[in-house]
């Protein structure tokens, strides 16, 4: 069946979407050191730590850019977003692995030597994940690289409510204070705990609460949801990363895209592209895809769609078959 021209596009977008995030998207934070030590190791009893380990206190100066392998607008690769020598130039501190900054600078920074400076490129997913962090120009599906410099490392502050708050919320249920105690043996009263710590009568104990050893920084300021964008602003997002789509698919910079770019796209991700998705991508048959084929139509005829319609587009682009 041949579908209405009004839809090739829903199917050419997110088949294209598709291909792009397969091919350029990387699950695993990246680490290069390219200057400075790469080996090293902490001695028992030494107090100056040489390697970062989980829980130590990090002093590190940093500069966040977008990466090169981002998936997007290729306009902002290279952008700065942060940088840490930036205003009075002081190096922040911070204790790795808990939390305190995204997940994976958090990882990237593990098993990094004192004195070092290295290139941390951190996936989408492990930076500020679906919903970026459009204050700072970071989109869902922008990759960041830290250059760091590891300027001090200092030994773990003790921290037991880090240990027992196991879902990692900053709070502590009373389910995660028994687990806790009973992985380690230990008998404990919960009712007569909950009454001296429990102030604020919850049913959980907060960071502020908790009179136990609990690390030397206080839990991280909570960030606003992201503000919802208007009709015209969630246009003008679609329409830039479809002009980025349509740039990243077309080599040769003609302002159009031959069959031969768009069939490398689908090589490039372990796929191939057919006759009869080539057929739909250029309606007019003049053997090129041009921006507005690319984008179809603007007008809301495109949201008339039959379920029959629906079903063969997401079967279409739902390439693994399994049904997501």
């Amino acid at each position: 069946m041949r579908l209405h021209l009004p839809m090739m596009n829903y199917i050419f977008l997110a088949a294209v979407a598709l291909v792009a995030s397969v091919a350029n998207a990387s699950s695993e934070v990246k680490v290069v050191v390219y200057d400075g030590p790469k080996k090293c190791s902490n001695k028992e009893g030494d107090e100056k730590l040489m390697k970062v380990e989980a829980d130590c206190t990090v002093g590190l100066h940093f500069t966040v850019t977008i990466d090169e392998s981002s998936v997007g607008s290729r306009e902002n690769i290279g952008r700065k977003i942060e940088s840490s020598r930036d205003g009075m130039g002081v190096a922040p501190s911070f204790p790795v692995g808990q939390g305190r900054v995204i997940a994976g600078l958090d990882q990237g920074l593990i098993g990094l030597c004192r004195g070092a400076s290295a290139y941390i490129i951190v996936p989408p997913h492990l930076a500020y994940g679906r919903y970026g962090k459009p204050e700072q120009g970071v989109g869902g599906d922008t990759t960041l690289r830290y250059d760091v410099e590891i300027a001090d490392i200092q030994p773990p502050v003790p921290n037991d409510f880090i240990k027992i708050d196991s879902n990692k919320d900053w709070k502590i249920s009373k389910k995660e204070a028994k687990s806790y105690f009973e992985g380690k043996g230990q008998a404990i009263d919960i009712k007569a705990l909950w009454k001296a710590e429990d102030k604020d009568g919850d049913g959980y104990i907060s960071w502020e609460e908790f009179s136990g050893p609990k690390g030397s920084e206080p839990p991280p300021k909570k960030q606003p949801p992201p503000r919802r964008q208007t009709q015209q602003q969630q246009k003008q997002a679609e329409q830039a990363e479809f002009g980025a789509m349509f740039k990243d698919v077309d080599v040769d910079g003609d302002g159009k895209i031959s069959k031969d770019e768009l069939a490398n796209k689908f090589k490039a991700a372990g796929r191939e592209m057919t006759e009869e998705f080539w057929a739909e991508a250029d309606p007019d048959g003049d053997g090129f895809v041009s921006l507005e084929e690319f984008v179809g139509p603007s007008k809301p005829q495109a949201e008339q769609k039959s379920g029959e319609d629906i079903g063969t587009i997401f079967q279409q682009i739902d390439v693994d078959g399994d049904g997501k």
